[in-house]
């Protein structure tokens, strides 16, 4: 007999096919043909090396919690893709928020260039001297949330450029009413969006990004998504 976990995936998978308005090739009864079972489940894609445990990930990208069921398949997406560059867009908005948190726009800044930013921004626009007390300000900032996120595992050296990569692989969300989802402001979902639609290379960053825009949103106690 099939395994049970398996069993019910296809279930879930097949139910949440039908809510959301999508046709199964297999017309459930009362009782399953087990050969013709197994030989439409093997037709179907998968995105995942191991089809029996479509969310395995990392041990150190993610708490060993419960991935939400699939009833979160109920929230229509128009590009899942696009979701993994916003939360990389949304990570780097966070950090540059909290180091320049007197500044009203943020264009040109980039967490990688956010060094050479502080000594620009320190420079009074009247005396073209550095405001060295605004300067150690900045920079006692990002070293705090360089050493918090550090923690968690980002890394200063890498995950900015990589940040960076996504964004421009994917793009962000273009649609303002998509952006307002009430499911992005949801870890869960978030997380099980990259699981199934990110390629398995680059799962353990996402994953780490979207841990960080979490601790983030914690930190300053508003939405995983600012707009």
């Amino acid at each position: 007999m099939l395994d049970f976990e398996f069993i019910h995936y296809f279930y879930c998978k097949f139910h949440c096919d039908c809510n959301s308005g999508s046709r199964s090739n297999i017309e459930w009864s009362t009782t399953v043909d087990e050969g013709r079972f197994s030989d439409e489940l093997l037709k179907r894609a998968h995105k995942t090396s191991s089809p029996l445990n479509l969310l395995h990930t990392d041990a150190s990208a993610v708490n060993h919690e419960e991935m939400p069921s699939c009833s979160f398949t109920h929230h229509t997406l128009r590009d899942h893709s696009r979701l993994l560059g916003e939360i990389a867009f949304q990570l780097d908005r966070r950090i540059l928020s909290h180091v320049f948190q007197e500044q009203s726009r943020l264009y040109g800044f980039t967490v990688q260039n956010i060094r050479d930013k502080i000594e620009q921004v320190s420079i009074h626009p009247l005396t073209g001297m550095v405001d060295e007390a605004y300067k150690f300000q900045l920079l006692e900032r990002h070293t705090e949330i360089t050493d918090r996120l550090h923690s968690l595992g980002y890394n200063m050296s890498l995950h900015p450029a990589f940040s960076e990569f996504i964004v421009n692989t994917y793009g962000i969300l273009k649609e303002t009413h998509d952006a307002r989802e009430p499911a992005y402001n949801n870890p869960e979902f978030l997380r099980r969006v990259i699981v199934e639609t990110a390629p398995s290379r680059l799962l353990k960053d996402l994953l780490l990004l979207l841990s960080c825009l979490c601790f983030m949103a914690r930190l300053d106690g508003r939405s995983l998504f600012l707009w």
